[in-house]
């Protein structure tokens, strides 16, 4: 254990830490300190791993101490979420556990919330958090998806779909505050299917006309709860509203032609339909990257789906 840093003696500016909350094998994201001389002095540096020695020399330490604005840190909630990914940005696996930590839990709060409440605060600070990964490393994405959770459940699906529509959008040059729409809209898209008997959303056979009608009214379920959770940007809306339209006419639910489709809601589209063909379903296996592409791409059924040019450019953001 190295001395690092010599501070001035604010004992009011340092409060104890619980060393019991602290994880092995994770990195420190605030520095601790001890208590000598009259003088507060850093032991271990924020960013470094705490190994089980580390971990002992601490528990020998009569008192340990951290930084009262680094208080909140202690404990990792979606408020720190952020802080967090910063300090685990090189480790994919990491990040990405950290993501879905979050997110599993915002999700199944809201499934369990008679009212459909959702955290909006930490829908906001989830993509903030994926727009940083993909910001400070452009192949973040290239490169995390094999490790991606192979589950169509609206949790896993939602975060997917938010990653790879940021990361179109990253790509497509969207600015700080287009990528956080389009990342808060992709969250948001599916929450509607909430609202719709789970023996439709589960059934293994081909839906009938009447259950596909019930299924297509999961976007304007969705947009209404994302309504009653405060979210009045337009375009936040239109994304979520209009995320199955087709560009040939032939989506839901207003049938809208490539002209009339917002940016955001063809971003969400590619990255929705990319998401549902790379996991697997009761009814097929998944597709790998490059058959869910070329599917999209070259497929009769699909080919006049999309806007070819961010389709394009969704496919050149994993050749590169």
């Amino acid at each position: 254990m190295k001395i690092v840093q010599t501070k001035i003696n604010y004992a009011s500016s340092y409060i104890k830490l619980d060393i019991t909350s602290l994880n092995i094998e994770e990195l420190l994201v605030f520095n601790i300190l001890i208590h000598r001389n009259d003088d507060y002095v850093i032991i271990i540096e924020a960013g470094t791993m705490l190994s089980e020695t580390l971990y002992a020399k601490l528990k020998k330490q009569d008192k340990v101490y951290i930084s009262k604005k680094d208080k909140d840190k202690q404990y990792f909630t979606y408020k720190t979420l952020l802080t967090y990914i910063k300090y685990n940005k090189d480790n994919l696996k990491k990040s990405l556990e950290l993501l879905y930590e979050i997110n599993n839990k915002i999700f199944n709060n809201f499934l369990d919330s008679n009212e459909n409440i959702i955290n909006i605060m930490a829908i906001e600070e989830i993509a903030k958090s994926i727009i940083f990964l993909v910001k400070n490393n452009s192949e973040y994405l290239k490169n995390t998806i094999s490790n991606l959770n192979d589950s169509s459940e609206l949790a896993y699906h939602s975060i997917h779909v938010s990653m790879y529509a940021i990361n179109l959008g990253y790509f497509l040059n969207l600015n700080q505050l287009q990528l956080s729409q389009i990342g808060i809209a992709s969250l948001l898209h599916d929450i509607g299917i909430k609202m719709i008997d789970k023996n439709i959303i589960d059934k293994n056979a081909k839906l009938n006309i009447k259950e596909l009608e019930v299924v297509h009214q999961h976007s304007k379920y969705s947009s209404d709860i994302a309504t009653k959770n405060h979210i009045h940007d337009p375009y936040i809306i239109d994304a979520i509203m209009h995320h199955h339209e087709s560009h040939d006419g032939t989506g839901y639910p207003s049938a809208l032609k490539s002209k009339d489709i917002s940016n955001f809601a063809s971003i969400l589209s590619i990255s929705d339909v990319f998401d549902a063909l790379t996991n697997k379903r009761s009814y097929r296996e998944k597709n790998s990257t490059f058959n869910a592409l070329k599917i999209m791409m070259q497929d009769t059924s699909m080919i006049n789906k999309f806007n070819q040019e961010y389709l394009k450019v969704f496919l050149q953001a994993f050749l590169k």
